[in-house]
């Protein structure tokens, strides 16, 4: 494989990540398909989230840490996501993301963005400290992003940092809402950028850390490395995605992806975020749609659930085995901020 067509992967791998993600967005942890194409119809591109979603449990998490609780708590609204804790008061069934546009990114990915700008910025690789910096220097900014949402993994950290923990130890969890997929989003840009200088179980080790500088989750690591693996193969080699993917999924697991979907009958899993609910779905929808990104986008979307960082994984891991041309031109042209955000990536592949 040529220099070029590698970083042509890397490129696509990291543009499939956003793609994927803004889809996602006007739908995620939509449990309900009779609400989805109520309220959307079919996803088949970019749409605005409506400002109301009914049975949105937004309005019964904590405000001042993770999970379920209080909104009396002022950890959302003053020190992460500013001015935004009236919609997340009781009976307020308003939208995770409200106020986003058509093609806009949620925070997950929006922190992948903090990691790329800072990479770039500094002229290095990536190391755990200056993310942790950057990304509490973003998240403590008002304005710095315009999502609703924060997940528990975040509402924990700056629980801790507003007491004074030092940053690098104010990861924490919860037991139940912290072993999710999301964690993993930050995993992409991380193998995009050092899968084929840096030795494997360097890299592996390098992304278990990214990944517990902002949860402790030991559950993790596991699927941590197992996405590692596969995505810097999609990246690396012209090994059949199918055969890839069913082999971690047997040698990782002890499970068969090719069966999962023989056994589906047609159907899309719809899940939540757990990370052993979530990464199987991920694999289903990877393996089912290997021949095509788009489909493999739109069918994530529409099946509901945990759709948008399981999109994450799913977009940069088609997006790395097709490459650029695997993208239609409404996912280029629709997405918000695009060009900046490929000028983004480009000065973090060339750092």
């Amino acid at each position: 494989m040529t220099t070029n067509t590698t970083h042509d992967r890397k490129t696509a791998a990291l543009l499939g990540l956003f793609v994927a993600d803004a889809v996602a967005m006007p739908v995620h942890w939509m449990y309900d398909l009779g609400q989805l194409r109520a309220d959307y119809g079919t996803i088949t591109g970019y749409v605005a989230p409506k400002d109301r979603f009914r049975g949105s449990i937004m309005n019964l998490s904590n405000t001042g840490g993770g999970g379920r609780g209080s909104d009396e708590g002022s950890v959302i609204g003053d020190v992460i996501n500013h001015g935004k804790k009236k919609y997340w008061v009781r009976g307020g069934d308003h939208h995770y993301h409200l106020g986003l546009a058509a093609g806009e990114n949620t925070l997950e990915a929006q922190l992948v963005r903090v990691l790329l700008r800072g990479v770039a910025a500094r002229g290095g690789d990536v190391t755990v400290p200056e993310l942790v910096e950057d990304y509490v220097a973003f998240m403590t900014t008002p304005g710095s992003h315009r999502d609703t949402y924060a997940a528990t993994a975040h509402r924990m950290f700056f629980a801790n940092w507003s007491r004074g923990v030092d940053p690098l130890a104010c990861a924490d969890n919860d037991g139940h809402n912290t072993d999710s997929i999301d964690a993993l989003t930050l995993v992409v840009p991380v193998v995009a950028k050092h899968a084929d200088t840096m030795d494997r179980s360097e890299l592996h080790a390098l992304c278990v850390d990214v990944v517990q500088a902002i949860r402790k989750s030991t559950v993790l690591d596991a699927f941590t490395r197992a996405f590692v693996d596969l995505l810097a193969a999609a990246l690396l080699t012209d090994d059949d995605l199918r055969e890839v993917i069913e082999d971690i999924g047997r040698t990782r697991f002890g499970l068969s992806v090719e069966r999962m979907v023989q056994a589906s009958g047609g159907r899309d899993p719809m899940v939540a975020c757990y990370i052993d609910q979530s990464f199987p779905a991920m694999l289903h929808f990877a393996w089912k749609h290997a021949d095509d990104f788009e489909a493999a986008v739109l069918a994530n979307a529409n099946a509901g659930g945990e759709n948008v960082a399981r999109g994450s994984l799913l977009g940069a891991l088609l997006g790395a085995r097709h490459g650029l041309a695997g993208f239609s031109d409404w996912q280029l042209d629709g997405l918000h901020e695009g060009d900046t955000i490929t000028r983004e990536i480009r000065g973090f592949l060339t750092a």
